[in-house]
């Protein structure tokens, strides 16, 4: 990844990336027209990385400050704002399912993936028109395939966030271009559907050291796998699950990927593009020009006795969750996943003799009187980073997911002695825990649900999980989330500066 995060440098450094209508029409990433820019490979490359920029919101405060974590965490049922996050009532919003349409997260979230569609799109129109003696036909190739996944995860995280969705596939040339009818949810999935069979069959399976983190088959493959469980469990098409299956499969079978024994190494920054990533979000602490690769990440999750903000913070029920199966005999500890994602009272944490909160205990940090549970997962491996921004890349898409969702289309599929093997894969590799007990689909069901939150706490997926599972409503009612008003807060509205300017669309 370090040619195309050298490309993002030129980028931002020539093109700051604007709001409102400006993140649709722009004539090229570097505002350059086309007789000055898409003449060769390097340039394809740098309109490919001012695709890649858009993830996550990473490269702006506010794209991902205020978008990614105010939606995703805060709609937890098993996490909570911290002290500090009630200053800012736009996120304690989200939390209460009190928000509008004029919500300054729902409208960033909406924003920043539109903009990376935009760019893709922009890859897609002028790439194919570079000359074949300036740029090869494999590169052009590999670029072309890496933009429709990109346009495809762009796409894919605005349908699992918003009811309505406008697909954008080409450049707006003009104002007359800007105004578009969102599409029907299954054209949507379609739409991406198409842009990652695409992407599957020309993307390499590999990259080499100097491209590592841009997008790979199996990145391509997995979120294929991804897309079609979520549209079995939406549209009630159980069709949809083989074909789930066979993406999924594909990623397994490659023999490319492994599950990694140090859960924890792989959010601390001392293990980044390991074995198990399949797709991740790169940083860096690169500072060229001004440039940030970096963001506020473990400033976000992190405690305030360690200088951090503290503005989500683990509940009493996550806990419970991650304790049910008691500790071990043999280590005479909980599940380790639960020690690697919060800090919270406990004998592991406490024992003065081998301490394992930065070379001190939890009562060292927190003092004995309080029981708050802090997260432990994003924050660095050594306490010297607490005081800068966080480079530790963030996994995106990673094979224990592949596993996780392989075994629940399995079990989906009457399939369930084949998905046992595949749980107890992950809680070996992860948890240091035995084989899973029970064997009926029930059980594995149960099972699977649990894992996902011993494995994905802080990672974006709950939510969603528990609307596919169709258990929003008794999760809510269980946290006591009473704004939680069903159906009408499964998605997020569409943003009001969006339906100001765009005639075609609205929220009824």
């Amino acid at each position: 990844m370090k040619k195309i995060i050298y490309y993002i440098l030129f980028i931002i450094l020539i093109a700051p990336i604007t709001s409102c209508d400006d993140y649709l029409v722009q004539e090229s990433p570097d505002k350059l027209t086309s007789d000055k820019f898409w003449r060769n490979e390097d340039d394809a490359l740098a309109g490919l990385a001012s695709a890649y920029s858009q993830l996550e919101g990473f490269v702006g405060w506010d794209e991902w400050q205020e978008g990614r974590p105010v939606v995703e965490y805060y709609r937890n049922d098993m996490l909570n704002p911290g002290a500090d996050a009630f200053n800012y009532t736009w996120w304690t919003d989200l939390y209460n399912f009190s928000y509008t349409p004029g919500n300054y997260a729902v409208n960033l979230m909406w924003k920043t993936n539109y903009r990376g569609i935009n760019f893709c799109n922009q890859v897609l129109e002028n790439v194919p028109q570079i000359p074949d003696d300036k740029i090869s036909a494999e590169a052009r190739k590999q670029i072309i395939a890496e933009a429709k996944f990109l346009r495809a995860y762009y796409h894919f995280k605005l349908l699992s966030h918003y009811k309505k969705v406008i697909i954008r596939t080409k450049v707006p040339e003009g104002d007359a271009d800007l105004p578009k009818a969102d599409s029907p949810r299954s054209e949507v999935y379609d739409f991406i559907i198409s842009d990652l069979k695409a992407a599957a069959t020309d993307l390499v399976s590999t990259q080499d050291a100097n491209n590592i983190g841009r997008a790979t088959k199996g990145a391509a493959n997995a979120y294929l796998g991804k897309v079609y469980l979520y549209r079995a469990g939406e549209e009630n098409n159980p069709s949809y699950l083989s074909e789930a299956k066979s993406a999924l499969n594909a990623v397994i079978q490659s023999g490319l990927y492994n599950l990694e024994d140090n859960f924890l190494s792989l959010f601390d920054g001392s293990n980044e593009n390991s074995s198990e990533s399949v797709f991740e979000l790169q940083l860096s602490s690169i500072k060229d020009g001004g440039a940030k690769y970096d963001m506020w990440l473990q400033y976000f999750v992190g405690p305030t006795e360690f200088g951090f903000w503290e503005e989500i913070v683990g509940t009493d029920a996550l806990i419970n969750e991650m304790e049910k199966e008691g500790k071990l005999s043999t280590s005479g500890n909980y599940d380790s996943r639960l020690y690697e994602t919060c800090l919270f009272r406990d004998d592991y944490f406490n024992d003065s003799n081998n301490p394992n909160v930065y070379g001190d205990t939890y009562d060292g940090w927190f003092g004995s009187s309080t029981s708050k549970i802090n997260m432990r997962k994003y924050l660095p491996a050594s306490s010297d980073k607490f005081y800068d921004r966080s480079a530790v890349n963030m996994p995106l898409m990673r094979y224990a997911d592949v596993l996780l969702m392989y075994a629940e289309v399995l079990n989906d599929t009457e399939e369930t002695a084949l998905a046992i093997p595949f749980i107890n894969q992950v809680r070996s590799a992860h948890g240091d825990m035995p084989a899973m007990v029970g064997s009926s689909k029930a059980e594995v069901t149960a099972q699977i649900e649990h894992e996902r939150i011993m494995e994905f706490t802080l990672e974006g997926s709950r939510f969603l999980d528990l609307r596919r599972w169709g258990k929003l409503e008794s999760a809510m009612a269980t946290a006591n989330r009473t704004g939680f008003s069903g159906e009408a807060n499964y998605y997020l509205p569409v943003p009001e500066e969006e339906v100001n300017a765009n005639p075609l669309i609205n929220n009824n």
